[in-house]
């Protein structure tokens, strides 16, 4: 639940700082998007649907979020902590409860009604899960000319998990979500 009203709360802000963002990128060719499918049902967001944050707590660690979405949909969030400079693969999740992906690498919110969160991993159950490798691949991060954003491309491929409760509600199940995205990050702070 405390997940569930954070990204609300970042949501909320975020979109508010997107749609600054998105006249600042106006000029800019097209072509930065998010689009991927929940068990295979289409969903695509344009660059003022999604936001972008990084953080560099310093001695190789940071973590790169990617959130997507519109008011009245599902919610997507994404968490890499691996180098965004270059190509690389981030798991489902990590079975210790010190590492940031305990909770999963990829979250879900409000599929399917608002009601309802989904991770891709939960470090809690019982027994624990195995993460699966290349939940989301970024394939390419370029450089901007004048050096003031990155340009990321990437892949996703993973299941966000119902846990117990699927006993309980049909509406909590294992979702697979799969797809693909070119999104901007506009340096603020730290770079990479």
């Amino acid at each position: 639940m405390k997940i569930a009203i954070w990204f609300s709360v970042v949501l909320f802000f975020g979109c508010n700082s997107v749609s600054q963002n998105a006249e600042d990128t106006a000029e800019l060719p097209s072509g930065y998007f998010f689009n991927y499918t929940i068990d295979g049902k289409a969903y695509s967001f344009e660059s003022e649907d999604i936001l972008t944050t990084y953080n560099d707590f310093g001695k190789g660690d940071h973590e790169f979020k990617i959130y997507v979405g519109k008011d009245s949909g599902p919610q997507l969030s994404l968490t890499i902590i691996n180098d965004m400079s270059a190509p690389s693969s981030t798991p489902s999740g990590d079975p210790s409860p010190v590492h940031k992906l305990f909770q999963g690498s990829v979250s879900l919110q409000d599929y399917p009604d608002k009601a309802f969160t989904f991770n891709s991993y939960d470090g809690l159950q019982n027994p624990k899960p195995i993460p699966v490798s290349d939940a989301i691949v970024i394939t390419k991060s370029e450089l901007e000319s004048g050096g003031k954003a990155r340009i990321i491309t990437g892949k996703l491929n993973v299941k966000v998990l119902g846990g117990e409760n699927k006993k309980n509600d049909l509406a909590i199940k294992d979702y697979v979500l799969k797809g693909n995205f070119r999104i901007r990050h506009k340096f603020s702070g730290s770079t990479f």
